[in-house]
């Protein structure tokens, strides 16, 4: 295996892409039919190179097929260098003389540019093959450098799109969910409290008080109590699953929306901590946020 091609920093950036194993996309295709169509080539491919094989992210002329042992990959020279390859006949050339997708794949001539995005990661290749020997002109090196280039924008631009998406789901999580315990914070809880009473489907909402929290933080400090909180916050969304969400009002509060009530005594049974709960029905008893708070609150 080859240092480059191995490269944890480079797989780790691989697997990020997203390109790996995902279905053929329109927008690569168009790259690789102009490679077939302007050199007049059988075979263009858009290749990502791993460890163990060549993935075929993109190609003209190889049928079905998506992938190759790394034992019949050409690419993997142009990854590994980082630089074109150029082989006129590969059944003379002293690098892949020997590649078994001579025989296999009737690859002959083969021209290869690197795709590396603007961090140095070598994602994989641009290349035109042919079947027979071919000596390839500057202008072919030109247009497919050209054509790599513009692939290489347009990855760079969904890598860019992936890392925005993600960077404003971490956002919205850390809006949306309390930090200690990972569970949906009251601010969710507002607008999703708001969202059932406006649709006025029958729901329940339960309000489960942690109790005797400072005695334990007294005894056995914040920290321990924390890390207790955070396992009732499992705990609780465990036992809840498919049943409703699970927020946390503050402090030692944590509350539900449920579908119906049944869950909720099992729920506090699995929790293994002493609390009291409360629930209010809805629409039925109160018809607005602050009205069911009140009225969980008072019933507590």
């Amino acid at each position: 295996m080859n240092d480059a091609i191995g490269d944890p920093a480079r797989l780790a950036a691989l697997a990020e892409s997203g390109l790996l194993d995902s279905p053929r996309e329109a927008g690569f295709d168009r790259f690789t039919r102009l490679v077939a169509e302007v050199l007049h080539v059988p075979v263009a491919l858009f290749t990502i190179v791993t460890p163990e094989r060549q993935v075929l992210k993109s190609t003209v002329g190889v049928g079905e097929l998506r992938e190759t042992p790394l034992s019949h990959s050409f690419c993997r020279h142009v990854v590994d260098t980082g630089a074109p390859l150029e082989v006129v006949d590969a059944r003379a050339h002293p690098r892949v003389h020997d590649n078994p997708a001579i025989q296999d794949f009737g690859i002959v001539a083969y021209l290869g540019m690197p795709l590396v995005t603007a961090g140095g990661v070598r994602i994989g290749a641009l290349c035109a093959i042919d079947h027979a020997p071919r000596e390839w002109t500057g202008r072919d090196h030109g247009v497919l450098e050209d054509l790599a280039a513009a692939m290489m924008a347009e990855i760079e631009l969904r890598l860019a799109n992936r890392q925005v998406a993600a960077a404003a789901a971490e956002l919205h999580f850390a809006a949306t969910h309390d930090s200690l315990t990972r569970v949906a914070n009251r601010r969710a809880l507002m607008a999703d409290l708001a969202a059932v009473i406006e649709a006025g489907r029958p729901a329940t909402f339960a309000v489960i008080d942690v109790l005797g929290m400072r005695a334990f933080n007294d005894l056995h400090g914040h920290r321990a109590g924390d890390e207790r909180l955070a396992r009732v916050a499992r705990r609780l969304e465990d036992a809840l699953v498919g049943e409703g969400e699970v927020y946390r009002l503050g402090g030692a509060k944590f509350c539900a929306i449920l579908g119906a009530p049944e869950p909720l005594e099992p729920a506090l049974e699995r929790l293994g901590v002493e609390c009291q709960a409360s629930a209010v029905e809805l629409p039925a008893e109160a018809a607005d946020v602050d009205a069911v708070l009140a009225l969980a609150d008072a019933r507590l």
